[in-house]
């Protein structure tokens, strides 16, 4: 496991830790001055946004285009200093603004002594989900996640998103310790929209009108350890504030089609962006693959 270093802890570590203790309004008024340094000075990513929108969203205007753009960024510069939130948030606080709206369903998954998968995509806030993940739900809650190259800053999520009580495993390892916890009652989340390290022996389908690829790590490994597999929406229901909803994909995991649940992630996902366009990830380069 990644570790910070002594420099990382002495220097960036306690700045985070400043910005997390400030109260959620002022928060949100640095968090308007980074947008602005990002999207006005800087122009982080913006001809990846502009080209992503451009192609996902043809029959848009150039105006309803630029307005997703303008709300995108703000949305992006709330992430990033939430996810800082994520330091010092109180549990209560976290669970106050982090809305799980269908919790039944995670309760008749433990009556039926049944474990599942849960698929988001990066719409909303998924680190705060990570985050209240174990505290939300009456089951263990373990998340995957990529390996970042920078042995500080993944250390750092890491240490984040297990504050509650997450488990948070690397991608390249997830199926071993699920396999490992076939007697137990577990809710493992993956972000069903990650972009493969190549498409080659990736899923290929239409996603937002573009020919896309797709992992397939999450129905391989549902229907392997006969999981069902749900699509978690965040929404944004307005600034520091989430609701969550959980649908059902699929029950019987191995006796689904080849690439079926897949595709049904895919579609549920595309229906979450279009519904919010301006709180995906659009400055991800989701597209830098070419389908042969």
């Amino acid at each position: 496991m990644a570790k910070m270093s002594t420099g990382f802890r002495l220097t960036v570590y306690p700045l985070l830790w400043c910005v997390s203790m400030l109260p959620f309004p002022v928060l949100y008024l640095l968090s308007d001055f980074i947008c602005f340094l990002l999207y006005r000075v800087v122009g982080y990513r913006k001809t990846v946004v502009r080209t992503n929108l451009a192609n996902s969203f043809p029959e848009k205007t150039e105006l309803e285009r630029l307005r997703i753009e303008r709300l995108f960024y703000s949305h992006l510069a709330d992430m990033m200093l939430e996810t800082i939130k994520g330091m010092t948030i109180s549990a209560p606080e976290l669970l106050r603004r982090m809305k799980l709206l269908n919790t039944d369903v995670l309760q008749s998954l433990v009556d039926r002594h049944r474990s599942a998968i849960i698929v988001m995509s990066h719409c909303g806030n998924w680190e705060w989900v990570c985050l209240a993940a174990d505290i939300t739900s009456p089951q263990n809650a373990q998340c995957v996640y990529k390996t970042l190259s920078n042995a500080n800053w993944d250390a750092w999520f890491l240490q984040v998103r297990s504050r509650f009580g997450t488990q948070p495993h690397p991608m390249e390892k997830i199926l071993r310790v699920m396999a490992s916890q076939k007697n137990e009652v577990n809710v493992t989340a993956f972000i069903g929209d990650q972009n493969p390290s190549n498409g080659q022996n990736a899923y290929w389908t239409r996603f937002l009108g573009q020919d896309t690829c797709f992992m397939t790590g999450s129905e391989k490994i549902a229907r392997k350890l006969d999981q069902a597999v749900y699509y978690m929406q965040v929404v944004k229901v307005k600034r520091g504030f989430y609701e969550c909803t959980l649908s059902l994909l699929c029950d019987e995991s191995p006796s689904s089609g080849e690439n079926e649940i897949t595709e049904a992630i895919v579609r549920a996902t595309e229906s979450d962006i279009r519904q919010q366009p301006q709180h995906w990830l659009w400055s991800h380069r989701r597209w830098k693959h070419k389908r042969n």
